[in-house]
């Protein structure tokens, strides 16, 4: 929700600028339309007005970049078309045409860099991780960033590096690396409280704030928060003041101070539907009934649920509207309303799979573009190896492999989605039971009244007869009472027994429920490392992470092609079997995490997803250990396998791949290095590379030869040591 509120928050930022902007636009409009002649001075018109129109219409933008591009193509100072390039840019960003952004930002660089403009590079640098930034591809979006942080402490442009270093701090707080996000949101504050610029102020305290609710620690997001605030009031923005004070709302209700939360809640939603903001509105009508619901008053929480849930689906906010409706479940859950505990919890998985197949269908677009801006980066530097035999043959079986975790990854969607239909059965369960509990009491009570209704008639007769009749009509009257006796225990007994039946088939289904979880719990272990694996399972997803020293370790089988032309399929699956069976014990005991094999090639990695310093030396353990179980099972089993072993320590980035067919992976120069250990050992051998032979050689535990500096493909020369006891 603190996200959605800050896009919506951003959003009137951006109308009201554009609002500011128009008389100066049709100004323009009016100059340029009657200056024809083409020069300097029309490009700048031109561009100028294409900035304008950032705010106000983006393809309107684009097309007056185009014309001052094409201007200046004719123009001898170039600078001008460095310009009208990275306004282009700028437009393409804003209509997410994220190639033609890239594009744009990319011409405009290599202007820049054959101008040596210093402040112009930097500024394209800047807008190419914006580009990065805005499909996710954090590690080439931080690579940008940093190369633009260094160019503005060379010009000392402190306002670019104050933006910069928060730009910085987005990735990392969106990687969950907090510490590393906090340490670069306070040198942005740093930066912009020495010059003064509130606005920027206000939001690195607000980013601050929101990573300290992260970690948990209220107080101090409460006093950024609460700060930020202040500024946004003395510069009267009321878009940002009432995203500050729904912020603080939301703090305050995890701080369980509900009648705080209330107040900040209901002052945000004055403040939104004041100035026309039915998304934030939406959100604050949500938060409040969210109050109500804890304070268990239910018939004011489910008004104002409902309110959240009319205002977001008219504005289109599809996700406030599905947290709306499951709240609103719940809140008649508790209320025990089944019926409509139901109906609205059926309507809130509807509205979010249709806005999770948007997501999905986002996150496809991003990929596809991570994908298409890798390959023309490749393109720029070199023209695309050709694929080896071997190659080919590995990513056959990766493929296989990808294959097999698609249909793991089915039956886990099916295990969730009957987990759903479970809900909705419960639910509706629920509802027929009091519907049934109604019936029965109504039919009890037209007995009663039948019976007093014979009990008023024989008082009557009674008072009319003798004695004797009186003592007749008494034995009548008690067989009767004891024939409706009979009847209401009968009636009895159905109703225990139909609730006895419902009973036993709800306990049925919980057990089929938990042996189907128990199943998705198993195969997801299986798949994923146990700290990764609890984390998708509480959060449903989990982030990609960086780990500053870890040790990645390749083995390859030596002339594996010639050997397995002397083995049958079956032979050679069972070789591979028991040989990488026995590796994953070694890795394991170890307590090392096993990445993945491709074909005859085994890689894993010491020093994650729980980081250790002892990262090398296990890694080094594990890589004799398997040696020497080679080497054993040649010597003594007529093994026909010898293997080549190499090592590398450095920074990773791991995380899960894809979306369907997910796998965890590591990535980085690390792996890479680690990868040309291998290629560059020898038969029998263990290559490391200086940097792991520096985490070893203080204990005197392992003895390790130096090679000297060996040629490595795309790497140059780099000193490797033969690892040994």
């Amino acid at each position: 929700m603190r996200r959605l509120f800050a896009l919506t928050c951003g959003l009137f930022l951006f109308l009201g600028a554009a609002k500011a902007q128009n008389q100066t636009l049709d100004s323009l409009l009016r100059v340029e339309k009657a200056y024809q002649q083409d020069d300097s001075v029309r490009v700048k018109l031109l561009t100028d007005i294409a900035r304008r129109y950032n705010s106000v219409n983006p393809n309107q933008g684009v097309a007056y970049a185009a014309k001052a591009v094409k201007i200046a193509e004719k123009l001898p100072e170039k600078r001008f078309l460095a310009t009208a390039h990275s306004v282009k840019g700028a437009n393409h960003l804003l209509l997410s045409d994220f190639p033609g952004a890239l594009d744009s930002y990319q011409k405009a660089l290599e202007i820049n860099e054959s101008l040596g403009n210093k402040q112009g590079i930097a500024n394209n640098y800047n807008n190419i991780g914006l580009v990065y930034y805005s499909i996710l591809d954090f590690p080439k979006s931080l690579e940008y960033y940093q190369k633009t942080l260094i160019l503005n402490e060379q010009t000392g442009n402190k306002t670019n590096m104050a933006n910069c270093l928060g730009n910085i701090g987005n990735i990392h707080n969106d990687l969950q690396d907090y510490p590393r996000a906090i340490e670069y949101y306070e040198k942005a504050l740093a930066l912009s409280e020495s010059l003064g610029n509130q606005r920027t102020i206000a939001g690195n305290l607000v980013n601050l704030g929101n990573v300290y609710t992260s970690l948990k620690d209220y107080k101090k997001a409460l006093d950024y928060k609460l700060r930020a605030l202040k500024i946004n009031q003395q510069l009267g923005n009321q878009p940002n003041i009432a995203n500050n004070l729904g912020n603080i709302g939301n703090v305050y209700i995890l701080m369980n101070d509900l009648p705080a939360a209330l107040d900040y809640h209901e002052r945000a939603r004055q403040i939104s539907e004041k100035i026309n903001d039915k998304k934030g509105a939406a959100f604050n009508y949500a938060g409040i009934g969210n109050v109500y619901f804890l304070q268990k008053d239910y018939p004011k929480a489910a008004t104002y649920e409902y309110k959240a849930y009319e205002i977001a689906s008219a504005s289109g906010a599809v996700n406030i509207a599905s947290e709306a409706l499951l709240n609103l479940s719940k809140i008649y859950q508790a209320s025990e309303k089944f019926d409509s505990a139901y109906i609205a919890y059926n309507a809130h998985v509807i509205l979010r799979d249709s806005f999770n197949n948007v997501e999905k269908q986002k996150e496809v677009t991003r990929k596809t573009l991570q994908f298409e801006f890798g390959k023309k980066e490749e393109l720029l530097r070199q023209q695309q190896i050709i694929t080896d035999a071997k190659l080919e043959q590995q990513i056959l079986l990766a493929a296989k492999q990808q294959q097999e975790l698609e249909l793991k990854q089915t039956a886990i969607n099916l295990a969730n989605k009957d987990k759903e239909l479970q809900h909705l059965a419960y639910l509706k369960s629920q509802a027929d039971l009091q519907f049934a509990q109604s019936l029965s009491r109504e039919k009890q009570e037209e007995l009663s009244r039948v019976e007093n209704e014979k009990q008023l008639q024989a008082t009557q007769v009674n008072l009319q007869q003798t004695q004797l009749e009186l003592q007749d009509k008494e034995l009548r009257a008690r067989r009767t009472q004891g024939i409706f006796y009979l009847v209401g225990l009968a009636l009895l007994s159905l109703l225990t027994f139909l609730i006895f039946r419902n009973f036993r088939i709800q306990q049925r289904s919980n057990r089929v429920i938990e042996a189907e979880r128990q199943k998705s719990e198993n195969l997801l272990l299986n798949i994923l490392p146990s700290e990764v694996a609890a984390e998708l399972k509480e959060q449903g997803q989990a982030a990609a992470r960086h780990f500053d020293a870890v040790t990645v370790l390749f083995t390859d089988f030596v002339d594996f092609t010639k050997v397995s032309e002397n083995l049958t399929p079956t032979e050679l699956v069972k070789e591979l079997h028991e040989h990488f069976t026995a590796f994953d014990e070694i890795i394991e005991r170890h307590g090392l995490e096993k990445i993945k094999t491709i074909g005859d090639a085994y890689m894993a990695v010491s020093g994650l997803p729980v980081p250790t310093p002892d990262h090398a030396r296990a890694a080094a353990r594990a890589a004799l250990e398997i040696r020497a179980l080679v080497n054993s099972r040649r010597d003594k089993h007529g093994g026909q396998f010898d293997i080549r072993i190499g090592m590398h320590s450095g920074p990773v980035v791991a995380g899960i791949v894809g979306v369907k067919k997910f796998a965890y992976d590591i990535w980085g120069d690390t792996v890479n290095t680690a990868a040309r250990m291998e290629s560059g050992s020898e038969p029998g051998k263990i290559n490391i590379s200086e940097a792991t032979r520096d985490q070893l050689s203080d204990k005197g535990e392992f003895t390790c030869v130096f090679r000297g500096k060996i040629q490595a493909k795309n790497k140059g020369e780099i000193a490797m040591y033969f690892l040994d006891r």
